[in-house]
Parts: C-alpha cells; structure tokens; sequence
C-alpha cells in the first residue's frame, strides 16, 4: 500500500486537505463577488450581509478543517515514512 492509499483509508469518507482547500478557495470567491456586489450597490446591503457573514463562517471553519486534515495527512505520511526507514525499506521501492 503506497502513502496516499494509507492516507485516504485513514481519511475513510471525509474529503483531503486538497479537496478542503478547494471548496475554501471557491467561498472566498463568492465572498470576494458578494462584496463587490455590495460596495456597487449599497442598498442592497440588508440582503446581502447575512450571506457574507454565513460565508466567511463556513470560510473559516473549511480554514480550520483543512489544516486539522493536513496534519493528520502529514502525520499517517511521517509515521509511514518512520516505519519504512525502521524496516530498512528505502522509499519508492516498495
């Protein structure tokens, strides 16, 4: 079994640091448009701050699943490394 096998039955159902990052990246996109849309029209405000507070929640919890899964990724990653290097097994030839 290679790294990233272990990595992801580890994981099981919940989705990588990669994929966290990615659902993070679009948010802050639509955050980014949601406030322009405000500051070009400024009555729209009552509408639109709700969303924006609901998106920088859900940006912020992703920011912190994301790193809370990178390091559990580093950490199965690390403890492999560690057990291969103890068995003499040189990385890549397994």
């Amino acid at each position: 079994m290679n790294q990233e096998d272990a990595v992801q039955q580890f994981l099981g159902e919940r989705p990588g640091a990669e994929q966290l990052r990615d659902w993070r990246v679009t948010l802050e996109q639509r955050l980014r448009a949601l406030q322009q849309e405000r500051v070009k029209a400024p009555e729209s405000a009552g509408a639109l701050d709700p969303k924006i507070s609901r998106l920088r929640d859900q940006i912020s919890a992703l920011q912190q699943e994301e790193a809370v899964t990178q390091f559990v990724e580093d950490s199965v990653r690390v403890t492999l490394a560690m057990g291969a290097s103890a068995d003499g097994v040189v990385e890549g030839e397994e």
